[in-house]
């Protein structure tokens, strides 16, 4: 993008804090003829330790972030959701939860003795007003075997409205940081 030189300061397009660039801009990828719409990180809660559940039986809380309202404004529209976390050992069920709205994208439901750690992530298209694609994959090593699956869902969280992404986490036995979450990153692209 050419660059404006200020006649006092010699400062090419001198800016203080950060500005913002239409949604319409393009980017070089690489050398290339490529050009790509821009994008990156809404979002990222990360926690080394883990975030976890009560000591309680509830469906707790753990990430949570809302997408500002209108931020899903065209078709084609992207978000990208990537979330991790561990089920301890613990006699009792245990489910750590997805959610791109009110639709569950994953649920990793571990029985009284299983254990492990599961990933998730959710590209998720706008298709049309206040209607999504999303296209799952999940990674568990649940009680040491791995678990890969994909699913499609098709959410309608309205577009004109925050939208909230979170993990969750629950125990059937009042035990605290059964359930912990390690990621929730969400992505905006163009």
């Amino acid at each position: 993008m050419p660059g404006v030189i200020g006649a006092v300061t010699g400062f090419i397009e001198r800016q203080k804090g950060r500005g913002y660039v239409e949604s319409s801009a393009l980017q070089r990828f690489g050398k290339g003829a490529c050009a790509f719409a821009g994008g990156g990180n809404v979002f990222v809660g990360a926690s080394a330790a883990g975030v976890g559940n009560g000591a309680d039986v509830t469906e707790d809380v753990l990430f949570t972030v809302t997408l500002p309202a209108n931020c899903l404004d065209i078709v084609g529209r992207q978000v990208l959701v990537e979330a991790a976390g561990q089920i301890g050992a613990l006699s009792a069920t245990k489910n750590l939860k997805v959610y791109f709205g009110s639709t569950v994208l994953a649920n990793f439901a571990a029985t009284t003795t299983q254990t492990g750690v599961c990933v998730v992530t959710a590209l998720v298209t706008k298709v049309g007003a206040s209607a999504q694609v999303a296209v799952i994959t999940t990674d568990t090593t649940i009680s040491g075997s791995l678990v890969r699956a994909a699913s499609i869902l098709t959410p309608t969280e309205s577009d004109i409205a925050g939208i909230v992404i979170k993990v969750t986490g629950q125990s059937s036995v009042a035990t605290a940081n059964t359930v912990t979450a390690n990621l929730l990153t969400v992505g905006g692209y163009d």
